[in-house]
């Protein structure tokens, strides 16, 4: 299972033999991917209205556990997401 026996050294994703490069502009895969975008930001939301008690989780937190929930790839798990 190479997905398992992959170490990371580095924060680039690990060259693949046979892989074509990445083009310019392309964001598949990377922190600017909008499909991306478009969970962590349906998470935020919906984790923003739930309540645990009476305590809301601040913004900050969502964005953490949601970041966790949908990364796919090494550089959407490891970015600092930093709320506007």
């Amino acid at each position: 299972d190479t997905i398992d026996s992959t170490i990371w050294r580095t924060g680039k994703a690990p060259k693949v033999p046979g892989e074509k490069p990445r083009e310019k502009g392309e964001t598949k895969g990377t922190r600017k991917d909008p499909d991306f975008l478009r969970s962590i930001s349906d998470c935020k939301s919906q984790c923003e209205k739930s309540t645990f008690g009476s305590l809301a989780k601040t913004k900050e937190e969502c964005l953490d556990e949601c970041q966790d929930i949908c990364c796919t790839t090494y550089e959407q798990c490891t970015f600092a997401i930093t709320p506007r």
